[in-house]
């Protein structure tokens, strides 16, 4: 890997590769406060349509509750899915900010707190922005989350919580997360490319680890 702030050989000319163009306008414009404010707001849609999409009533039922008792998560989830709608963004800005900064100031990039502060916002905006469009299409014809995710393999075979972690929303992260070090940081195509696959591994790596505990949720709330 190259450990270098790799001076990229290719022409600073527009790109043909969707969104590189936008993160490289951010090292000469990083304006933020207006993006953070959509942000906000598309934060705040994903989360009423999540909370509008989820039925966790048949996981429920594995794990021995009664139906009283499902409404009543219910109810309590839809409570905590928009609630965390605000808390969720502030925790993931910070949380995607620091790892883009880190490996930024790693590859000895030039690029400025304030550059990435901004990429990482402009990658939650377009990473939310998928999502929504995702869980819209799953609202209007009725499919619900975590039985099945419709941008995802899971789709072969609803309810199995391990296909879900191979989806086009993890693709298009990995590959957002290339463009951010690629246009904004100014590393090489390679190294931005090798960032990108590991990011991809870890995403489907806690999404099968999510999914493994719920399964061995489960199977402890049938041996009960």
């Amino acid at each position: 890997m190259e450990q270098s702030n790799a001076t990229q050989t290719e022409e600073e000319t527009s790109s043909n590769l969707p969104f590189v163009d936008h993160f490289r306008k951010i090292r000469q414009n990083p304006k933020w406060i207006v993006k953070l404010i959509v942000l906000i707001v598309l934060s705040i849609i994903l989360g009423l349509l999540t909370a509008h999409i989820t039925d966790n009533t048949k996981m429920l039922k594995d794990m021995g509750m009664s139906q009283s008792e499902i409404d009543k998560q219910n109810q309590f989830n839809l409570a905590v899915t928009i609630g965390q709608s605000i808390g969720g963004l502030i925790l993931g800005l910070l949380i995607t900010f620091v790892i883009f900064l880190v490996i930024s100031k790693i590859m000895k990039s030039d690029a400025q707190a304030i550059h990435i502060f901004s990429a990482s916002i402009s990658y939650l905006i377009i990473t939310t922005s998928f999502s929504i469009i995702v869980y819209a299409i799953q609202a209007l014809f009725g499919l619900t989350i975590p039985e099945t995710q419709l941008d995802s393999l899971n789709i072969f075979d609803k309810g199995n919580n391990y296909l879900a972690a191979f989806s086009l929303s993890n693709l298009l992260a990995a590959y957002v997360i290339f463009t951010v070090y690629y246009g904004t940081s100014k590393l090489s195509k390679k190294a931005s490319i090798i960032w990108a696959v590991i990011a991809l591994i870890v995403m489907v790596g806690f999404t099968l680890g999510g999914a493994a505990f719920t399964e061995s949720m489960k199977g402890l709330a049938n041996m009960q």
